[in-house]
């Protein structure tokens, strides 16, 4: 590939990494503290005809690595693609497991289960036979964490992607997001009537929920929540009362409006989402 060439088709992109070498020559970059030399690198990857390093070296450069000042590093894209290894994504399959969960199902106080399976984690209630949550995650966040900080890095995994894609980007592609209330949804609860969905306007991904999720980030429900002891930063929200969808109703259909209410100790927060998804807080 030209080092000059502002873009490549995918076919071209990912045959440029089919090659033991050129994995070789990113790791080593990875690994490497700071830019390396031509002699450097060459030392650090294991193949002795030079030659042979110099083709596969030219062919990443351009897109996976670059030359700044007589030395190499990787780009951007050459991060990603470590990235993609470490997390397993594309290397691993991991075997079904499951969990039993620190924190307790809202409804009826059974404790919840956590199930990890082909790359996807089911939060559920056995007891109200329900889904409480279902997302994918990459087989690499098991690596170097016990039971314990797997449930942490589940619910900070699904909060975080469902807050990107609310900000308007994309996990998968980086694409735009766009976000809308929905009344029909694989993902309801059971008692639920209305959510909320970001699909990608790219790549057609997608997060759904309830307004609640949506809601958590929100100033007046942050502050609610600090005002009556509780750190949302800290809290596990799977026990949280309120984000059951019990709270949450269709105001209207013409235009669509919902209304959630947020419960703590007796006090209530009142708040409505429009169709434009600007959430307004009842006095």
């Amino acid at each position: 590939m030209d080092a000059d060439e502002r873009e490549v088709s995918p076919e071209q992109a990912f045959s440029l990494l089919g090659n033991d070498t050129r994995i070789g020559i990113i790791q080593a970059l990875w690994k490497a503290d700071e830019p390396l030399s031509f002699s450097d690198l060459h030392d650090r990857v294991e193949i002795r005809d030079s030659g042979q390093f110099n083709y596969h070296l030219n062919k990443l450069v351009g897109l996976f690595v670059r030359q700044v000042d007589g030395k190499y590093e990787l780009t951007f894209a050459g991060s990603q693609v470590i990235g993609a290894i470490l997390s397993g994504t594309y290397t691993q399959r991991a075997e079904t497991e499951r969990f039993e969960l620190d924190a307790n199902c809202p409804d009826c106080g059974t404790e919840l289960t956590a199930t990890y399976e082909e790359e996807r984690v089911t939060i559920r209630c056995e007891t109200c036979d329900e889904d409480r949550s279902t997302f994918g995650l990459p087989p690499g966040a098991f690596e170097g964490r016990d039971e314990s900080e797997l449930q942490r890095t589940f619910e900070r995994w699904l909060l975080n992607v469902f807050s990107l894609m609310a900000d308007g980007v994309c996990l998968r592609c980086s694409g735009k997001t766009i976000g809308s209330l929905i009344t029909e949804s694989e993902y309801f609860y059971s008692n639920q009537e209305v959510g909320i969905e970001f699909v990608c306007e790219r790549c057609g991904d997608r997060a759904s929920g309830n307004l609640g999720t949506y809601l958590l980030r929100h100033p007046a429900v942050v502050a609610f929540h600090y005002d009556h002891g509780i750190d949302l930063t800290k809290a596990t929200v799977w026990e949280l009362e309120w984000l059951s969808g019990d709270n949450e109703r269709l105001v209207s259909e013409a235009p669509l409006v919902a209304e959630c209410v947020v419960t703590l100790d007796g006090d209530e927060l009142t708040l409505t989402v429009d169709e434009e998804l600007a959430v307004h807080v009842e006095d």
